[in-house]
């Protein structure tokens, strides 16, 4: 009994701290999942601090606001950043919308919150949104999906190219990414080398620890926008980011080399940016905490950990 009334007030104590404040006020990240705890699962939600605990799974996501701009241009910069760690027991899925006739998986765009519906996961996210690629884009990149090839007309990295740039991040079983130029690989090399999935959109955000060159540079894709990024700081421990971005008048959104030292602030080694603007979305235990603006744009797919 005094057990769990020590749990119970150390609960009430997180959800009364846990504000939207700077990061400075942040007290870290909590221990990594405990494998030998497999019977024990510790979830905690607040309005601005979640936290899943157990199984071979830790998510702790934070939303972040700050007040930006001067006089009549201030407006604000919210924003959620998930630690996770995950493992070989549950490592980095997917969610897809049906296969329908000819039309793979992730083809068919549907509403976020019926692709959490159909698999309930502890956290959930935006990824590439390949599926409108596929239906309406020349290049759909190199796109794989649990060992599937699902698309691979990619762009020449040679060339200047329009956005996205269909850089891709690389998946591997053994719980490491790798970030690469949209055609460092074929579909059929990825798969010798072992990954899993692949994710295509771009640009690169940070390779072997060192961001992109080309977003610092304020011309390249020069917007502030509504955000979402992966990136891993080592095999089964990684990072997400989606920010708010809409509507404009009142969400600040962020540039492209905001997004990429953020990533690099919290340990990432490798980071891509995902499909942003309406794409952007993260979800845990089945409910939207953040997403681009007030509308959701359907999408066919979704990157997830653990299920319920």
């Amino acid at each position: 009994m005094k057990r769990r009334f020590i749990a119970l007030l150390m609960l009430v104590m997180m959800l009364l701290t846990g504000g939207a404040g700077a990061e400075s006020d942040s007290t870290g990240s909590p221990p990594e999942a405990d494998a030998g705890q497999q019977n024990h699962v510790q979830i905690e939600t607040g309005e601005n601090e979640w936290l899943y605990r157990g199984n071979g799974l830790t998510v702790h996501i934070r939303r972040f606001q700050e007040t930006v701009g001067k006089a009549k241009k201030k407006r604000t910069l919210e924003y959620c950043i998930a630690d996770i760690h995950a493992s070989a027991e549950r490592p980095l899925g997917v969610i897809q919308s049906e296969e329908q006739g000819r039309q793979v998986a992730g083809y068919r765009l549907v509403s976020p919150k019926k692709l959490i519906e159909k698999t309930p996961s502890v956290f959930a996210m935006s990824d590439d949104l390949y599926g409108i690629r596929l239906q309406k884009y020349k290049y759909d990149g190199v796109v794989i999906r649990n060992g599937e090839i699902l698309a691979q007309k990619t762009r020449d990295s040679g060339k200047r190219r329009p956005w996205p740039n269909l850089d891709t991040l690389a998946v591997y079983a053994d719980g490491s990414m790798k970030a690469y130029v949209c055609d460092a690989f074929t579909a059929e090399e990825y798969l010798a080398q072992g990954a899993v999935h692949v994710f295509s959109f771009g640009p690169i955000l940070i390779s072997e620890g060192k961001i992109n060159e080309a977003v610092l540079d304020p011309k390249y894709y020069p917007y502030n926008e509504p955000r979402a990024a992966i990136g891993m700081v080592e095999p089964y421990h990684y990072i997400a980011i989606v920010v708010r971005g809409r509507p404009e008048k009142q969400y600040a959104g962020v540039h492209l080399d905001w997004l990429a030292k953020k990533m690099q602030e919290y340990g990432c080694v490798e980071a891509l940016n995902l499909d942003g603007g309406l794409t952007a979305t993260m979800a845990f235990m089945g409910e939207i905490i953040i997403c681009g603006g007030s509308k959701l744009r359907s999408q066919g797919s979704m990157i997830s950990f653990g299920t319920y």
